[in-house]
């Protein structure tokens, strides 16, 4: 009887664990191939040859964003969708370093989630997601090449849960 409790229990846990690898295994994997795709459509559809960075931003729909350079060492940012492609050079934009900087000053002790370059039309911004000292998610949008602040918003985590 205990042989069979134990075996019964070990068995529990055989499934639990291999339940456990295939949820983390797809996790890992889409990751895999949204930087995949992120370097593909980078390569055909862009003059970007080293890329530095992959990120998604979500705004009034989803694009891939790459920030790289182009053979002569030129900086460029692409905002991919499976049908767009807008592409700009860095040259004077507000760094992500100095963006975080002011995004802490506006919410001290707050902790930065993200930090991602947005579009929307011909708006360039950083997307910042802060949570501060209360537990809220606050995103604020600062111009890509001023900095200045654009908006930003409050949500209360446990109203989005």
């Amino acid at each position: 009887m205990v042989a069979r409790i134990l075996i019964s229990i070990f068995g529990f846990f055989i499934v639990i664990a291999a339940a456990v690898y295939f949820f983390v295994s797809s996790v890992v994997n889409q990751k895999y191939t949204f930087e995949e795709q992120a370097r593909q459509w980078a390569g055909e559809r862009t003059r970007i040859a080293q890329i530095d960075q992959i990120a998604e931003y979500r705004g009034k729909q989803a694009y891939t964003v790459v920030m790289g350079k182009d053979a002569d060492g030129k900086g460029l940012i692409a905002w991919m969708t499976p049908d767009e492609t807008v592409v700009d050079p860095t040259d004077g934009i507000v760094s992500e370093e100095d963006v975080k900087q002011t995004a802490l000053a506006a919410f001290p002790n707050g902790e930065i989630v993200h930090a991602v370059p947005g579009i929307d039309g011909y708006l360039r911004f950083w997307e910042i997601l802060v949570i501060d000292k209360d537990g809220l998610y606050n995103y604020a949008y600062y111009d890509l090449h001023t900095g200045k602040l654009i908006k930003s918003y409050r949500l209360n985590p446990s109203a989005i849960s």
